[in-house]
């Protein structure tokens, strides 16, 4: 039988062992238990981010000590074993910069945190792959993976997230009309602190000078001093008022349009960086059928080298029985001759010895 009252429930553990035990899981895993409760969120952001950062530092730590073991000449470091290592890493280094652009700025403002947690697991799985193995995959095929899904994330985070985001970004300042001191008179002042623009009414806040007799501290704002001043005459009043919402306004337009202005500044920026992030994408995509085609061609061409070099062979084996074969018919030649000289001698022998019979026998 277990003890019930012994089992310590999850929730009320406390927050670093509570920490430690989500690090067990695989961030994926992380990101996906945010939906639990408020607890759960906050602390599965904490370590999504945690985790990008610490990707981010692990591959500059791979990258320096992948470039110092290689050559300093660009012709050499094409034939040295790390070459796949540092094409890896390049490539890597590019789509974390892609996804920094796209989450970090976000992230920074405390608005949502890293959210694709699949994203660092493939990132840290790619890295622990090529620190492990001498000879690693060609670039285009370890990272297919890394690529798709982070692409995946960078656009639904454009096309779904970013959206309800923008709501709630911090306003400027500015908007409200800033903050400024105005004198109202000589020994009255006022400073305001807000102005916030609800229809035709504004809020000012008013405070007294110290006066001599009190000593220098902190602005009183509507208290009553220690030395009650002398009343200033209501109409002068009415009037500096009237003169201080009228720089108000003109303060206020200025703003409107100093605002407007950063904000067409602000879309064309962010409409050029997604027609960056756009040609960064289509380049990756050549680059990827580039690969596969300079793949294909040196497959064809160690098919030609074969080729080539049992030609070759046979064209020295033809070579080395070329001398052997007119020896032979030269010699097949000569016996041949022979026989027929051999025959001609005796038929003029037999000749010679018949028209001898012949001069012979009439004696």
């Amino acid at each position: 039988m277990v003890d019930h009252s012994i089992i310590l429930p999850l929730g009320e553990m406390p927050d670093t062992v509570f920490e430690q035990t989500l690090m067990m899981l695989s961030y994926h895993e992380i990101a996906q238990l945010r939906r639990v409760n408020k607890r759960f969120d906050t602390t599965c952001m904490a370590l999504l981010n945690k985790g990008f950062r610490s990707a981010e530092r692990y591959h500059t730590k791979c990258l320096k000590e992948v470039k110092a073991k290689l050559p300093r000449r660009e012709s050499e470091r094409r034939n040295h074993k790390l070459s796949r290592h540092c094409d890896i890493l390049t490539a890597i280094e590019t789509r974390i910069s892609l996804l920094s652009m796209t989450f970090l700025k976000y992230v920074d403002l405390s608005l949502c945190c890293f959210i694709p947690g699949k994203v660092i697991d493939e990132i840290f799985s790619v890295l622990r792959t090529i620190q492990a193995d001498e000879n690693p995959p060609r670039a285009y095929e370890i990272l297919q993976e890394l690529r798709d899904i982070s692409s995946m994330a960078m656009e639904y985070f454009d096309e779904k997230i970013v959206p309800c985001l923008k709501v709630q970004l911090p306003l400027s300042p500015l908007k409200f009309g800033g903050t400024g001191q105005y004198n109202l008179g000589g020994q009255y002042s006022s400073e305001i602190t807000r102005i916030v623009s609800h229809g035709s009414g504004f809020s000012l806040s008013l405070r007294y000078p110290d006066s001599p007799q009190t000593p220098p501290g902190p602005s009183r704002y509507l208290e009553a001093p220690h030395s009650e001043p002398p009343r200033p005459n209501p109409r002068s009043l009415l009037w500096d008022f009237s003169q201080a919402s009228q720089s108000n306004k003109k303060l206020s337009k200025k703003t409107n349009r100093v605002v407007t202005k950063l904000k067409r500044q602000a879309d064309t920026y962010k409409a050029a960086v997604e027609n960056q992030n756009k040609k960064i994408v289509e380049l990756d995509k050549r680059i990827d059928q580039q690969n596969e085609i300079i793949h294909q061609q040196n497959t064809r061409l160690a098919e030609q080298e074969e080729k080539l070099s049992e030609m070759n062979r046979r064209l020295m084996e033809n070579e080395l029985l070329r001398p052997n074969v007119p020896t032979r018919e030269g010699r097949g030649e000569n016996t041949e001759d022979r026989g027929r000289k051999r025959g001609a001698a005796d038929v003029q022998s037999e000749e010679v010895e018949t028209k001898k019979f012949k001069y012979e026998d009439p004696e």
